[in-house]
């Protein structure tokens, strides 16, 4: 297991995709909560408004969830592109490893572009010379950054998954992407009179309301709506288990 493990380490530490999303995690955060801070200044003694400080944070991990899901489809879906999926599957014959090895990668990838949207935040706040929130601020539940974290690393173990079943890199940063942002909603649309059980339960658009608190209401938030997202992503990882290792390579 700890040679599966440090031959995923060292194979997504050694990509130059790897350093990319990294940095694009940390300036695309930076830029865009330099831009959210600077439209919640005040008219008057140019405070922040109130949730500004927060939002800051929260916007530009959509960003990061995409980065994320760019780190995970390619965990796997670039081994079936170029064939080398059968180089690994020599090495390490015990599939079961191997998958599991690239799970804990994704999640630790998920987890890096996660540290670097929040720290590109902070500066973009710094530069607004806004490092800490404002004494009157009013703040989000203590565990706000904690499930923003969770709500990337989810989204790119659902990419991860959908490269795997489908063995296409693309489809599965495309999936998520399409799905949470365009199909989710239509249906929604349709179906919020018929079916409004179901539009509350929908994969990635569940995951989106992860920044509001609270509990199950009208729609699940908080950490409810992270339980919805983290229920399909189980679903989405056993399907792809299973293909993964009965499967040909």
């Amino acid at each position: 297991m700890m040679a599966a493990l440090r031959y995923e380490w060292l194979r997504v530490t050694t990509i130059r995709s790897t350093k990319i999303m990294l940095v694009l995690a940390l300036v695309l955060s930076a830029g865009l909560s330099y831009l959210i801070s600077g439209l919640g200044k005040g008219a008057g003694d140019g405070a922040p408004v109130s949730l500004d400080w927060y939002t800051a944070f929260g916007a530009p991990l959509g960003i990061a969830a995409i980065l994320a899901s760019v780190m995970g489809a390619q965990a796997i879906g670039q081994e079936y592109r170029f064939g080398l999926i059968r180089l690994t599957l020599t090495s390490f014959p015990r599939r079961a490893q191997i998958l599991v090895a690239k799970i804990a990668v994704v999640v630790l990838a998920g987890v890096a572009v996660t540290a670097m949207s929040y720290l590109g935040s902070e500066i973009g706040l710094a530069l607004h010379g806004q490092p800490v929130p404002a004494s009157d601020i009013v703040a989000p539940d203590s565990t706000y950054f904690l499930r923003g974290l969770v709500y990337v690393v989810l989204w790119g173990l659902s990419a991860f998954a959908i490269a795997g079943v489908t063995r296409q890199t693309a489809l599965g940063i495309a999936i998520p992407l399409v799905s949470g942002k365009i199909v989710e909603q239509l249906l929604g649309v349709f179906l919020v009179d018929r079916a409004p059980w179901l539009v509350a339960h929908l994969p990635w658009s569940s995951a989106d309301r992860w920044l509001m608190s609270g509990g199950f209401t009208e729609d699940p938030v908080g950490w409810a709506a992270i339980a919805t997202f983290a229920v399909w992503v189980a679903g989405f990882l056993l399907i792809q288990a299973v293909a993964f290792i009965r499967r040909d390579a």
